[in-house]
């Protein structure tokens, strides 16, 4: 090859190159940033891989601006190797990333950090999405260097199961209502409004039982938000309860843990109806908060 050639073809060869690696996202030889994902839960083991089935993760630059926004399913996760990205220049960035965003939200306004956040669709949702949340910021050096990252994960959601035993031959059909409580979270973890109530109709498990399960933003125990179960034919409401009561009479604890579930059993037997802690659930055992 004459010299005059390969003046020419080296830097056309490596301006290709280059330009494929921006574009590629799990491969190729110029990405400069790699991220990975864990969450622990309330244990020790590394967990991500039995919690979360989706990932979408953006990152923001100095500014707050959007750089990229990348979307990572359930097959791709899979023997995931790491998101392998190419940032565009040195500097300092932000990673939020958006564990099971689902059927029921969406990410809104993420093309700045301040008003990021993912929210519920409808105003009368039935359930929030089991959302998990992973957040990490790191300095990139060197354009040409390669950062690689773990980003933890928290869980950004409540679990609320709703039981009802009937003594009843035919039981009607029924509906919890929950609230008010949050519409969704900010890039920062906070929760946003506005407050919403979710009503989530029951379905019969196989053991026969009467089941609604409700996921919701982070709340504390003293939230002041009620549960109702109603009649869906008649519209009557059959039962209520404060949740920050039943939360403080069965030492049921939100802040701190990650895995945080709320059961409830509404037991009905002909007029009298009580409410109480499921009797095949144990009873919840916390980690060292």
């Amino acid at each position: 090859m004459s010299r005059v050639l390969y003046k020419i073809l080296v830097p056309v060869f490596v301006l290709l190159l280059c330009q494929a690696c921006i574009t590629e996202v799990d491969v190729g030889a110029c990405n400069n940033t790699v991220i990975r994902f864990e969450y622990f839960g309330d244990g020790k083991d590394d967990v991500f891989a039995d919690n979360v089935s989706s990932v979408t993760v953006c990152v923001y630059d100095s500014e707050g601006k959007l750089v990229t926004q990348v979307t990572i399913d359930k097959d791709s996760l899979k023997d995931f190797p790491g998101l392998k990205l190419r940032l565009p220049e040195t500097g300092s960035y932000t990673v939020v990333a958006w564990g099971n965003l689902d059927d029921d939200c969406k990410l809104e306004s993420q093309d700045k950090y301040t008003d990021g956040k993912v929210v519920v669709d409808g105003d009368n949702p039935d359930t929030f999405d089991k959302i998990f949340v992973g957040k990490i910021e790191f300095e990139l050096d060197d354009l040409d260097g390669r950062k690689e990252m773990e980003i933890p994960f928290k869980s950004g959601h409540v679990t609320v199961n709703t039981y009802i035993q009937s003594s009843l031959d035919e039981t009607p059909k029924y509906m919890v209502k929950m609230g008010e409580f949050a519409s969704g979270i900010s890039n920062s973890g906070d929760p946003v409004g506005p407050m919403r109530y979710y009503q989530t109709d029951f379905t019969t498990t196989p053991e026969g039982r009467h089941e609604a399960v409700t996921h919701l933003p982070r709340f504390s125990e003293d939230t002041d938000a009620v549960l109702e179960v109603y009649d869906t034919a008649t519209g009557t409401l059959v039962a209520s309860v404060k949740l920050a009561e039943y939360i403080a009479a069965h030492g049921i604890k939100l802040t701190g843990v990650e895995d945080a579930v709320i059961d409830v059993l509404i037991d009905i037997s002909g007029t009298n109806i009580s409410i109480k802690f499921p009797g095949w659930k144990p009873k919840p055992v916390y980690p060292s908060i």
